[in-house]
């Protein structure tokens, strides 16, 4: 049966729904929560990856922020009321002792997602974690180097699953998680067709 937590090493990774996930080891970090309306575990950190309503959804960020909470997002991103850090693409910075490293993510040949939307490398605890956002396959996944990483394969918005599959040959990962799909219109996908083609792929329950 497939469950919501992936368990690598000392870290958990669970999947909200949607983009949305947590990660959580000595620090507890969010990803694009989205329709977080049960309690849950409150928030070191909070990334964002852009600014559509799926993404920034500011109700789960005030459900899941306590006063030391600290959001990193995009410059352009209005997030006001909290401890915030803004960043462009390729930037680095450390947050409450996590290394957060941004990478390009758009739309090739759709006009969703243009220049200005990033995704995510963490590094937890020597643990690497890739946060692709909303992106179609893209030539800087080649530089990608990690332990873990999460792609979308919902089509319409990002890359599809057979786009996905080709990224997750790009992409040198131990594993990869399908994600943005099923949650939001236009969105359909089976994660199954993502499996069967990629190696060491871990298909995910949503919690929510």
């Amino acid at each position: 049966m497939e469950e919501s937590t992936f368990k690598y090493k000392n870290i958990e990774i669970t999947w909200l729904k949607h983009a949305g996930f947590r990660i959580k080891d000595s620090v507890v970090i969010y990803i694009d929560p989205y329709g977080v309306t049960k309690e849950l575990e409150k928030a070191d950190i909070i990334l964002v990856t852009h600014d559509h309503f799926d993404h920034m959804d500011m109700k789960s960020i005030r459900n899941l922020s306590k006063s030391d909470t600290v959001i990193v997002h995009p410059k352009g991103c209005i997030i006001e009321g909290y401890q915030t850090c803004d960043v462009m693409e390729e930037d680095k910075v450390t947050v409450k002792g996590v290394e957060i490293q941004t990478v390009p993510a758009y739309n090739v040949d759709k006009p969703f997602h243009k220049a200005g939307c990033v995704g995510y490398i963490i590094n937890i605890d020597g643990v690497k974690i890739y946060h692709a956002g909303d992106t179609d396959r893209i030539p800087e996944m080649k530089n990608i180097e990690v332990d873990i990483a999460l792609l979308p394969i919902g089509g319409t918005y990002t890359m599809d699953v057979k786009e996905a599959i080709e990224a997750a040959k790009d992409i040198k990962a131990k594993y990869y998680i399908p994600m943005h799909y099923g949650a939001i219109p236009n969105t359909e996908a089976d994660p199954n067709e993502f499996k069967a083609g990629v190696e060491n792929a871990v298909i995910l329950k949503p919690l929510l």
